[in-house]
This record gives C-alpha cells, sequence and structure tokens, in this order.
C-alpha cells in the first residue's frame, strides 16, 4: 500500500467527513427555515408594534399641541385683558390731565367776560327799572287771566 493507498484513505476519510458535514448542513436547513420564519415574524410584530408606537406618539403630540395652543392662548387673552385694562386707565389720566390743563383754563377764560357783563348789567339796571319790569309782567298775567275768564264764560254762557 503505498503512498497511493494513503491518498485513497485520507480522501475518502475526508470525503465522509464531508458526508457526515453534508448531513449536518442538511439538518441544518429546516431549523435554519424555522429561524428565517421567527425572524420574518419578529420583523412583522417589531413593525405592528412600531406602528402603534407612532399612533401612540402622534396622539400624544397632538394631545400636547392641543395643551399648548389651549394655554397660549389663555395667556395672550389675559395679557389682552390686562393690556386694555391699561389702557384705558392710562387713556382716562390723559383725558383728565388734558380737562384739567388745557380746557379748563380755556373755559375759564370764556366764562369770566360773560359774568362780567351779567354783573354790569344788573348794576345798570335802576329800581324804577326794575320795578316797571315786574310791573309789565304782573299786568301780562292779569290781561291774561282776563282773556281767559272771559273766554270760559261765553262757552259757558252759550252752552
Amino acid at each position: 500500500m503505498g503512498t497511493s493507498t494513503a491518498r485513497e484513505a485520507l480522501i475518502i476519510e475526508a470525503i465522509g467527513e464531508m458526508a457526515a458535514v453534508v448531513k449536518r448542513v442538511e439538518a441544518l436547513v429546516p431549523k435554519l427555515q424555522d429561524t428565517r420564519q421567527s425572524l420574518i415574524d419578529a420583523n412583522t410584530q417589531l413593525s405592528n408594534q412600531l406602528r402603534q408606537f407612532e399612533d401612540h406618539m402622534h396622539e400624544i403630540t397632538e394631545h400636547a399641541k392641543l395643551v399648548a395652543m389651549n394655554h397660549v392662548a389663555q395667556h395672550t387673552r389675559e395679557m389682552t385683558r390686562k393690556s386694555v385694562q391699561t389702557q384705558v386707565v392710562e387713556i382716562h389720566e390723559a383725558a383728565r390731565k388734558a380737562m384739567g390743563a388745557e380746557i379748563r383754563p380755556t373755559l375759564q377764560e370764556l366764562i369770566a367776560p360773560l359774568h362780567r357783563l351779567a354783573y354790569q348789567a344788573s348794576q345798570r339796571e335802576s329800581a324804577r327799572e326794575r320795578w316797571e319790569r315786574w310791573l309789565t309782567h304782573a299786568m301780562t298775567a292779569a290781561v291774561a287771566s282776563s282773556v281767559t275768564l272771559i273766554l270760559v264764560s261765553a262757552w259757558l254762557w252759550t252752552r
């Protein structure tokens, strides 16, 4: 048996080991297919969970936006109300100051000559003129009463 038989023995042994490896690999194929299917199922399940997570995060984000917008709107209304109140107070104060500082002196300047004229008119009228003026009023009242009495008497008599 020379080298050829040793070589042949090695080749036969290598073929035997190759057959054992092939049998092991063939035994692994169903396990690899099961593993592949498990990976596909895990991927599908993970994708579904990811979609659910994204939907949940979207709901949380929308809720956070709504809460933030309501918060901003509430504070904006409050700041607007305070600003309007402040402006109203400032406008009233400015109007009060304007009345006191600018309009009141002008009105006093206009009223002062009228007071002087009224006083001068009352000083010029003598006692006789005042008596005549009151007497004229009294005579007018007496004539009006007489005419009314005559008209009422005539109306009653004709009935």
